[in-house]
């Protein structure tokens, strides 16, 4: 079975690309062409930019795909672009990655039928996301075209690039203090071998033709959970300091890793299909993911986090 992953460099789309070679799918991938490839197995790497309908066209042209997992769309037009270059003669399966920040703010757990829009604790990224699945919705209802969505919550584990959990090992290894933002809201996770399970699940089940899944582990976590399980794994203790935003007026962003949100998704109905449920709790996740960067110590950043030293400075607190 031969597939096309769009990526194939960061995190998600290199972690999936290896999964489905390690399954013996026949695999290319689709990136710009400007990072290393850091992993064996892969059929051709198809370089250009998908932005642009003439590098599409010149790669895709002579090519035919069973699948096609897109993970590196972000708006409508990029989604619009590779279809319209796709030879769609054998294509059974054309999966995108989306997000549950497709979904309007909401304190409760959201069922896939919950309403999207617009979210401003996501800025736009979350309904770019949403109006690319409305444009695959709509290629589904005119033309049959075998879509399936995928909508995960925080995504976490080896390989990441985004300074999230290797920030708390970072931290919590050197004995740092860690500010949490005050209150009781909640969010889920799931590891990246999970996620890849589940997207690789979609195309043998018939059934999730034409739907949209929430994809998350169903364990419901608090920061103070979160950065208790990291404690754990990293096997040291630090003093966790609560911050009251709106009298520090700072955004959580600004010191922390997540969004200071409720974000809690129903996966009832990917279970009820039948798709593959994710099974690694958060302490074995965070495990494999610590284990990950104590032996490869990546340098990761985030320029929006400056300000961890100075809300610990106005709340007076000192390691």
């Amino acid at each position: 079975m031969k597939v096309l992953v769009m990526g194939g460099t960061e995190f998600v789309s290199s972690s999936l690309a290896k999964h489905l070679i390690s399954k013996g799918y026949t695999v290319d991938i689709f990136t710009r062409g400007i990072k290393e490839i850091k992993y064996e197995g892969i059929r051709k790497h198809l370089k250009g930019d998908r932005k642009l309908i003439e590098d599409l066209e010149r790669n895709l042209s002579d090519e035919s795909y069973d699948y096609v997992f897109d993970i590196s769309a972000y708006v409508k037009d990029d989604v619009k672009k590779l279809i319209k270059a796709l030879n769609r003669d054998n294509l059974k399966r054309y999966v995108f990655c989306s997000s549950g920040a497709v979904y309007i703010p909401s304190e409760k757990t959201i069922s896939e039928d919950f309403t999207r829009g617009e979210n401003y604790n996501w800025s736009s990224y979350g309904y770019d996301k949403k109006e690319a699945e409305d444009y695959l919705f709509e290629m589904w209802e005119i033309e049959k075209f075998p879509i399936t969505i995928f909508r995960p919550t925080y995504i976490y584990g080896e390989e990441n690039n985004l300074y999230r959990e290797a920030y708390l090992f970072d931290r919590i290894s050197e004995g740092l203090a860690v500010p949490i933002p005050s209150g009781n809201k909640k969010t889920q996770f799931i590891h990246i071998s999970d996620l890849v399970k589940v997207f690789e699940s979609a195309i043998k089940i018939e059934k999730s033709i034409g739907q949209a899944y929430n994809v998350t582990h169903t364990d419901i976590i608090t920061w103070n959970t979160l950065v208790n399980i990291v404690m754990g794994v990293v096997n040291k203790k630090v003093n966790t300091v609560e911050v009251d935003e709106e009298k520090e007026n700072i955004n959580t962003r600004e010191y922390f890793p997540f969004r200071n949100v409720t974000y809690v998704l129903d996966t009832k109905k990917a279970e009820e299909h039948g798709l593959y449920m994710p099974k690694l709790t958060l302490p074995e996740g965070m495990e494999l993911a610590y284990n990950y960067y104590y032996k490869n110590k990546p340098k990761l950043k985030d320029i929006r986090m400056n300000k961890i030293e100075a809300v610990l400075n106005s709340m007076k607190y000192i390691d």
